[in-house]
């Protein structure tokens, strides 16, 4: 069995692409998904703790702030890689993503082709939670 994924969006072409619903493709999507959810844990946890530093410029908080960033280049580089693996796309279209599409839209997009390939609605990752 396979799904038919409207690229229009992400890469301006009408054709819909064909994804088999493989259990390889699935367990793409699981560990896509997986990934996301541990980034938003590790964020939570970094928001707690950003509570309760007092000094937004103390060493502790300045290291927290960095792992925010670096969990947020994570998150788009997962984001990217799950797409351009699942989809099958070439580096050419892997660049243009890159340089025309902002984080909001690859993550939706990403989320929507997780959730197309598995058959469930997942509960969207990084709307809100996700800091700098």
């Amino acid at each position: 069995m396979s799904v038919k994924i409207d690229v229009k969006e992400l890469l301006g072409q009408a054709k819909k692409v064909e994804v088999k619903t493989t259990t390889k493709n699935f367990k793409k999507a699981i560990a896509f998904l997986r990934s996301l959810n541990k980034v938003q844990l590790d964020q939570k946890r970094n928001e707690k703790k950003n509570d309760a530093i007092e000094d937004l410029d103390s060493l502790e908080a300045l290291e927290l702030n960095e792992q925010n960033m670096a969990s947020m280049i994570e998150m788009a580089d997962t984001a990217t890689q799950y797409i351009a693996e699942t989809l099958k796309l070439s580096d050419k279209q892997v660049e243009k993503i890159d340089e025309e599409k902002d984080l909001d839209e690859l993550m939706e997009f990403s989320m929507k082709l997780a959730e197309e390939v598995t058959g469930s609605k997942a509960e969207k990752a990084g709307d809100d939670s996700l800091k700098a």
